[in-house]
This record gives structure tokens, sequence and C-alpha cells, in this order.
């Protein structure tokens, strides 16, 4: 455990001086998701509430920005994710990924810490503006602490967990630009973060189920617009655990894989 918190620091560390080298970058990782959230937000008002509302009950056109907010904090957990895996193979083309693989490191610390910094690297400014509108519109809410509590820690947990995969399966990748491209939009499309699962066709709530962010996204919702409680989503937690262990076994699996690969071939990149 200390050599993988070693590496998985180490990693962070490289990672922020690679990909934060001014101050100014700062600002477009703000800027970029706000104005996404408003030009979604403003799709929404030729839209007919009563028929919504019949379908998601905590649904309504005074909450409806507040609706749209978690649903886009959370897609910037998982999207700013995708985009360190897809960064990953800058590790390939400098020559460090083999170096990595000829020393001891702890595989999972350094798929772990690739992940986590671009979490925390990308996520902390929307947070702020999150915090600030929740501030202002907060009669909207009903909000379950205990729940919100365990929905934030579960949103973070399953976006580490959604990274760790994707920069697992993308060492098999010479060009994974392919796959950030393939995976970004279905996930943003599936997991409701637009559009309530609830009034999905049935094909597409089969495909919502597939993406972690759908967990994550309605139980922080239902705790700040519908106060329910641990109970009244046991449903979204078990689905969410049940995921979240797919994705780490799953990730051992594919390193262990790749690792294998190299082993045997000399190469890397499997396709």
């Amino acid at each position: 455990m200390r050599y993988f918190l070693k590496v998985t620091l180490a990693e962070m560390k490289k990672q922020h001086s690679n990909n934060i080298h001014n101050k100014k970058m700062y600002i477009s990782h703000f800027l970029w998701p706000i104005l996404t959230f408003i030009s979604a937000y403003y799709s929404y008002k030729p839209f007919n509430f009563d028929k919504i509302s019949s379908k998601v009950s905590y649904l309504n056109e005074h909450n409806i920005l507040i609706f749209m907010l978690i649903g886009y904090m959370s897609l910037q957990f998982f999207q700013c994710l995708i985009q360190s895996a897809w960064n990953l193979s800058y590790e390939r083309v400098s020559g460090t990924l083999e170096l990595i693989y000829l020393t001891p490191a702890s595989r999972l610390g350094f798929v772990a810490g690739n992940a986590i910094s671009s979490l925390f690297e990308s996520i902390w400014l929307f947070v702020v503006f999150s915090a600030a509108v929740l501030f202002i519109n907060g009669s909207s809410m009903k909000v379950n602490i205990i729940t919100l509590i365990v929905g934030i820690v579960l949103a973070i947990i399953m976006a580490m967990l959604w990274g760790m995969l994707l920069n697992a399966i993308f060492l098999f990748s010479r060009d994974s630009g392919f796959l950030f491209t393939v995976l970004q939009e279905p996930m943003e499309m599936f997991a409701g973060i637009k559009t309530p699962t609830a009034i999905f066709p049935f094909w597409a709530k089969v495909l919502s189920v597939v993406f972690p962010l759908t967990y994550c996204a309605e139980i922080l919702r239902r705790a700040v617009l519908n106060g329910s409680s641990l109970w009244q989503i046991k449903t979204f937690l078990l689905g969410s655990i049940i995921v979240g262990l797919i994705m780490f076994v799953t990730t051992i699996l594919c390193l262990r894989a790749a690792e294998k690969y190299a082993k045997r071939t000399g190469n890397m990149a499997l396709f």
C-alpha cells in the first residue's frame, strides 16, 4: 500500500507539471463547461414541464437549473477522466510508458495517479460555480444531507474507477483518439445529463445502465431535489456498487493482460 500511494502521488505530480504549464489554462477549464451548461439550460425553455413532471416527480420549471447543474457537475467528473486517458497516448510517444513498465512501480498506482490528477485539476472551478448557483437558487432544493454526502463520495470514487479503467484500456492502443470520441458523447447522451432517463425509450434505458455516471447523477439529484433517504435510493446505490466492482476488476485484468502481452512480444501496442 505504501508503494501504491507513493507511485500514485508521483504520477499526479508529473501529470500536473505536464498539463498545467500556465495558470491561464484554468480559465478554459472553467469557461468551457459553463458555456455548455448554459446552452443546455436554455434548450429546455420550449418544453412543457407538466408532461415531464408526470414521469419525473421531482423535476419542474423552478428547479430545472439545479437539475441541469447537478448533471453537468457530475459529467465534468467523468469527462476530465476520459481526457486523461486520451492523453495517455503521449506517454507512449515520449517513451515514458515503456520506462514505467520496466520499473517495479505499481501499475494500478500509475493509472490511479493519472486519473486522480485530471479529476482535481479540471473540476474544482466548476464546483465553485456550482456552489454559487446552489446558494442563489437554494429555495428550489429539498436536501437530505446524509444522502448528499454519500452521493458526492460515491461520484468521486466512481469517476476515479472510470478513469482508471479507461487508462488501463488505452494501454493497448497507440492512438486512443477514436475511443475518446466514442465514449464521451454517448455518456453525455445516455446518462441522463440533459434529459431524464425516466423519459427514455426502453432501448436507451438499457444503454444508460452501462454508464456509472447514470447512477451518480440520479443519486445526487434525488438527494438535493427530492430529499430522498439512502433506503429510497437503494436501487441506484446497489447498481453503482456493482458497476464499480466490475470496473475495478476489469482494470486489474487489463493491466495484467497489457503487461503479459508486452513481455511476450516486446510491443506494448495491441492495436
